[in-house]
């Protein structure tokens, strides 16, 4: 019961996180939602997560212009993230709570990261003090404290290393806050290999990205099928790509993974990562 509670609490947190994306640094988060189209003020029953969407096929009830996915997406992917959260063994209300404002905010920091190339300070360093205070709950003694202080910059030193080596061409300082943040909130091992595994993500997902496609459109044409991408939205080797979603994808597969005891050594790529750090 109270993980399908924290799903519909979390498609409510979801609609807020899609205001937060598009208005941040552009218009206040306050006042009546318009669409972007028309300008037309929205009805509350056109703002009902996930659900209006659907309803309305992804038009404007008034103008039928096109609404982003963002919208059902964010609201969607919050739902589960608060669900797995709440199903976490073991937790109290408090601690439900502290993770589900951490999972939100690692969200709304890759979808805004995916769409503007940057990370925005506030929430960065909103998310590392956040993942401080959850570890600040599973201290009893002064060891405990230096050893997950040491976790944040331990997991953010290959980042900085790139950072600093390439001048922010390679890496921009706030993944390097970003991993600060993870390696805070994870610890130090899981921490280093959330950071490993999300270059493993993000080489993957590239390398999808720039592998030609050209031969595959022509094999569909041949068989009478119209391919629905044609193209890579102009994407080459010298396209930036966010590493921030990275990041957080990586995050939350260890967290939860982790949180609900599968043994990581068990799954290929992270498992190899997991069984280098152990002694």
């Amino acid at each position: 019961m109270i993980v399908f509670a924290f799903a519909l609490f979390g498609l409510i947190v979801g609609s807020f996180l899609n205001v937060l994306i598009l208005r941040h640094g552009i218009a206040h988060v306050g006042g009546r939602s318009r669409c972007m189209t028309c300008d037309h003020t929205l009805a509350w029953f056109d703002l009902v997560p996930l659900v209006s969407w659907i309803l309305l096929r992804g038009k404007c009830r008034y103008c039928g212009a096109r609404i982003s996915p963002q919208y059902p997406l964010v609201e969607g992917a919050c739902a589960i993230l608060f669900a797995l959260v709440a199903g976490l063994p073991g937790l109290g209300l408090a601690h439900i709570f502290l993770f589900c404002a951490i999972a939100a905010l690692l969200l709304a920091i890759a979808v805004y990261d995916l769409y503007h190339t940057i990370i925005p300070n506030q929430w960065v360093w909103t998310l590392c003090a956040l993942a401080l205070v959850s570890q600040g709950l599973l201290i009893d003694s002064v060891s405990d404290a230096l050893y997950y202080l040491c976790a944040g910059p331990l997991a953010a030193s290959p980042l900085f290393v790139l950072w600093a080596v390439s001048g922010g061409r390679w890496m921009g300082f706030g993944d390097v806050k970003l991993a600060l943040g993870i390696g805070w909130f994870l610890g130090p091992i899981l921490g280093i290999v959330s950071v490993f595994f999300a270059f493993v993500i993000g080489a993957v997902v590239s390398v999808g990205i720039l592998i030609p496609l050209p031969y595959i459109v022509r094999q569909f044409r041949n068989i009478g099928i119209t391919p629905l991408v044609e193209t890579h939205a102009g994407f080459t080797m010298s396209s930036e790509i966010p590493f921030g979603p990275f990041l957080v994808s990586s995050c939350l597969i260890v967290w939860f993974i982790t949180g609900y005891g599968v043994d990581l050594s068990a799954i290929p790529l992270v498992g190899s990562l997991w069984s280098s750090f152990l002694p």
